[in-house]
């Protein structure tokens, strides 16, 4: 009885060290999302910069804590597999190049507004979700960043990286995925990057 009592021991110290290891990084991850924050509010404020220089910063800034490459491929489906690599190259830098522009029109409307983290959820060990209000002086916008921890970190990238964002509960990402899948019942996908061309 007494090894099993140990056995159940050393089980439940494994497991509370794994649990702690896990609480360590989402902190780390919290305070480095919300230092990324702070540089990006800095940007916006800083009224030397022209449009265009305010922009390329902030994606700048952005860019290292966001998975567009995965994102562009989960946006697209099934359609993705039947991509040769010229075209995936193509199809990603336009999507990449979308997502800049849509930020870049959210932050014109820009007013004082402050990021509060008010809750964090792991439902997988690579999967991370922060909970987040965007506070204004009259409402509370919440939005949902959703990162997930790749297996192997490319270099100019983060640990953990963005893949989905919800605004009010609504996913950008399924937002995407639901559009290009109108889109292409009755074009091709050669069309729909042209169509992505010419919005640019």
């Amino acid at each position: 009885m007494k090894s099993i009592y140990k056995k159940i021991l050393v089980l439940c110290a494994v497991l509370f060290f794994a649990q702690s290891l896990v609480a360590d990084e989402a902190l780390e991850l919290r305070e480095h999302f919300l230092k990324k924050i702070d540089e990006v509010i800095l940007i916006v404020e800083d009224t030397t910069l022209s449009k265009d220089e305010r922009n390329g910063n902030i994606v700048r800034s952005l860019t290292p804590m966001f998975d567009f490459e995965l994102m562009a491929k989960l946006s697209l489906g099934n359609t993705w597999k039947e991509l040769n690599a010229a075209d995936r190259e193509r199809f990603v830098r336009l999507y990449v190049e979308r997502m800049k522009q849509s930020y870049s029109s959210k932050i014109d409307a820009y007013k004082d507004e402050k990021v509060e983290v008010k809750k964090i959820e792991q439902p997988q060990a690579n999967r991370i979700a922060f909970f987040t209000d965007l506070v204004s002086k009259s409402e509370k916008l919440e939005i949902v960043y959703k990162f997930h921890k790749p297996k192997e970190k490319t270099a100019s990238k983060d640990s953990w990286l963005v893949y989905d964002v919800e605004i009010l509960g609504v996913s950008i990402l399924k937002t995407d995925k639901a559009q290009f899948r109108e889109f292409l019942r009755t074009k091709s996908i050669t069309e729909l990057m042209d169509a992505l061309a010419k919005q640019s």
